[in-house]
């Protein structure tokens, strides 16, 4: 054989090599971004968007699903490859990406209440509910005003809820005024909750947060982390990440 059929029978054989599957870790419970559907899959926006990124860069993807507190050491600990929806600054074997995926919040009334809101110190004057810690999420005067205080307690218009999904019943038991959530998990919950609750009432958006709540990816390996931020800056620019949200509206 010659030195050149040698060195194409090399590059055939690279050729044919399967895309390594990288270990993704997800904390799931945050439809449409993150969830498991009826199948046992983890699904959402967000994992597609990973899985459309890293698959420009010739990876697969294997979904595992995580618990908050076991994220950052399962990336650590080489049990994970990426862990998502997380924030944080580099750090020796910890490579944060761009944002993956923004939460657009907004408040969300009834439109018989007849309640205007010009700015989020409106609220002051409605009972609203929120997620857990919500009140850290959108800027340091909201936190100002709705930190617990020493004894952990909260005003008694702000009530906050473990699971969106336990957020969303409260609101549409009428046992608040308001309801501050991002738009697509809103309408994710109407959905599913429209068989055992009334949530076909008309509704009021009030855009009165400038900050969105950015989540990044965490990556093991630094070089991962560049090209999979020009993966999605390239998807965000030919429209493939627009392409996967709207599958989600």
């Amino acid at each position: 054989m010659t030195r050149w059929s040698i060195w194409i029978a090399l590059v055939l054989a690279c050729q044919s090599v399967p895309a390594a599957d990288l270990k993704v870790g997800f904390n799931i419970d945050r439809p449409p971004y993150v969830y498991v559907d009826g199948a046992g899959n983890v699904a959402g926006i967000e994992v597609d968007v990973a899985r459309a990124a890293l698959a420009r860069l010739g990876f697969g993807m294997k979904s595992e699903v995580m618990s908050k507190s076991r994220m950052l050491p399962a990336l650590k600990g080489g049990q994970a490859d990426i862990i998502m929806s997380v924030h944080g600054k580099d750090e020796p074997g910890v490579y944060y990406s761009d944002g993956v995926v923004e939460y657009v919040n907004i408040a969300i009334s009834r439109k018989a209440d007849r309640i205007r809101l010009a700015s989020d110190m409106d609220l002051d004057q409605y009972r609203f509910v929120i997620w857990q810690r919500g009140w850290a999420d959108l800027g340091p005067a909201f936190a100002a005003r709705y930190r617990p205080d020493e004894q952990g307690r909260f005003r008694d218009n702000y009530f906050q809820s473990s699971t969106q999904d336990a957020q969303a019943r409260v609101f549409w038991a009428r046992r608040v005024d308001v309801i501050v959530v991002d738009r697509y998990v809103f309408h994710w919950y109407r959905r599913q909750l429209a068989g055992s609750m009334k949530t076909d009432d008309e509704v009021e958006y009030h855009d009165i947060f400038p900050n969105t709540t950015v989540f990044a990816a965490a990556f093991a390996d630094r070089d991962v982390r560049d090209r999979f931020n020009a993966a999605l800056k390239a998807m965000r620019a030919d429209g493939a990440y627009q392409d996967i949200v709207n599958r989600y509206r």
